[in-house]
């Protein structure tokens, strides 16, 4: 028997990201013609019209109306690059600004193969905090200018993680404690136990808004944090457990941390929230995976298995979240496939031959 304990950090630099750009808009601008309303109008209106005018902005340089037609507004005659919509520091691997780091406990024990049984168990407690937990599909910082928002509790953050994995070989049959010959050797010999199991704390959650800011290019906008006034309360409290035909996993967009922000479809200022809450997490992961095996011994080179396996054995539901996005009618409410994110238990049976 080895008993394991141990620490293990990461720390991850120059990581390749999707943060930058350059050509946003400074957020000064949301409340620099007057209140954060009054300055929505004036960055969405035409540069040449009379709000443009009024508040002092024009062409950036000639032609710029010619080139952008319809989209020649304020906003864009802002940019610091006005001759584009924004910058891709991404498509040529060039945003290479992520930063994360990695601490955990890491306790293992393990018992090799005595009387026909060996396991191996660890436990893991550890925390990842990063502002680029992929480089892929992510997007756009939602403040150039204040990059820190992005700075959070990992997406793959995973704070306990157990493992439990072990082998039994029944102790009947040739070679094995009893019934070492005879009728009961054959029935009862060369059965084989094994088994899998993980129980994981669930991975952080976020939320989304789905107004937007004319500080951000259309075609590649940042991320739309939401305003939240607390980390708490984001979920309702459920009479025993949770049911998913009753309960939602948010409480409603209005209520508690989630205060009713812009109107219309435009935000009145940027988000708070940064990308992941680290005290609300999805339903944590419990499985166990189990197989029952039979060895039948046809000659000195030859024998026959079967095998019978269970995924998921006493089926476990995890249900996800429902939508994120705080407008969205369906926030927080499990619908449709989608709203478990597990597997159902599945079995199967194999027969294999060895020769």
């Amino acid at each position: 028997m080895v008993a394991d304990v141990g620490y293990n950090g990461v720390l991850g630099s120059h990581l390749q990201s999707e943060l930058l750009q350059y050509n946003q808009i400074s957020p000064k601008y949301l409340t620099a013609f007057g209140t954060v309303a009054q300055s929505i109008t004036v960055l969405n209106s035409l540069v040449g019209s009379a709000t443009a005018n009024a508040a002092g902005v024009f062409a950036p340089f000639p032609g710029f109306n010619t080139l952008w037609g319809s989209r020649a507004t304020v906003a864009q005659a802002l940019r610091p690059y006005p001759q584009y919509t924004y910058i891709d520091t991404y498509a040529g691997q060039g945003d290479h600004s992520g930063h994360s780091t990695y601490h955990s406990m890491i306790v293992k024990f393990s018992k090799r193969m005595t009387a026909g049984l060996t396991f191996t168990a660890s436990y893991v407690l550890s925390k990842i905090l990063t502002d680029s937990d992929t480089a892929w599909g992510v997007q756009y910082a939602a403040d150039f200018f204040n990059r820190g928002l992005e700075k959070s509790i990992g997406q793959f953050d995973v704070t306990h993680d157990f493992k439990f994995a072990g082998v039994y070989d029944l102790p009947f049959g040739k070679g094995q404690r009893w019934m070492k010959s005879g009728p009961g050797a054959w029935v009862l010999g060369g059965w084989r136990i094994s088994s899998i199991n993980v129980y994981d704390s669930g991975q952080p959650v976020g939320v989304g808004t789905s107004l937007t800011l004319p500080i951000y290019a259309n075609s590649a906008a940042g991320r739309l944090p939401a305003y939240v006034t607390s980390y708490n309360g984001w979920q309702p409290s459920y009479s025993g457990s949770f049911d998913p035909a009753i309960d939602k996993f948010f409480v409603p967009y209005g209520a508690g941390p989630f205060p009713t922000q812009g109107s219309g479809t435009a935000l009145n200022s940027i988000g708070n929230e940064t990308r992941y809450n680290p005290k609300l997490r999805l339903f944590p992961n419990l499985n166990e995976t189990m197989s029952l095996t039979k060895t039948f011994p046809i000659k000195e080179r030859a024998k026959m298995e079967f095998r019978a396996e269970a995924f998921n054995v006493f089926n476990r539901v995890r249900f996800g979240t429902g939508s994120t996005t705080l407008q969205s009618q369906t926030f927080g409410v499990l619908t449709g496939a989608g709203s478990q994110i597990n597997s159902p238990r599945q079995l199967q049976l194999a027969v294999k031959l060895y020769f």
